[in-house]
C-alpha cells in the first residue's frame, strides 16, 4: 500500500501546527500528520513507531525538544529529527546537533518553508 509521508509532528500550539501541517501539504501534498501535544500522546506514538520524520518544537509545556530529540534517537538512531524553536540560541543548536538533530528551524513563516 503507497502511502504519503508519514510525520510524527510534537507542538502543543495549534497555530503553529495548523502552519507546519499547510507547508508540509503544499511541499508534499500527500502528508499523514500524527499531531502530538503531551507527554501521553509522544509516549504512544514511541510505542507503534510508524512514522517517517519527527518534527519538534524545542519549548513544550510538558518537556523540551532536546529530551523528544533523545528519547526518539534512543529507540530509533536513524529517525529523521527536525527541531524548530521560536526561542532557542546558538548553544540550543550545537547541542541538538551532537545528539543527533537533522535540522533546526527558527519559527517564522520564511523558514517554515524550509521544512
Amino acid at each position: 500500500m503507497n502511502h504519503g509521508l508519514r510525520v510524527l509532528l510534537i507542538e502543543d500550539n495549534p497555530d503553529d501546527r495548523f502552519l507546519t501541517i499547510r507547508e508540509l501539504q503544499r511541499e508534499f501534498g500527500r502528508v499523514e500528520v500524527e499531531q502530538i501535544t503531551d507527554r501521553r500522546g509522544f509516549e504512544q506514538a514511541l510505542e507503534s513507531g510508524e512514522f517517517d520524520v519527527v518534527i519538534t518544537d524545542y519549548q513544550l509545556r510538558w518537556g523540551n525538544g532536546l529530551e523528544v530529540l533523545r528519547e526518539i534517537k534512543k529507540r530509533n538512531p536513524y529517525m529523521p529529527v527536525i527541531m524548530f524553536t521560536g526561542t532557542g540560541n546558538e548553544e540550543i543548536a550545537v547541542e541538538a546537533m551532537k545528539s543527533g538533530l537533522d535540522d533546526y528551524v527558527i519559527k517564522s513563516p520564511i523558514h517554515l518553508k524550509r521544512l
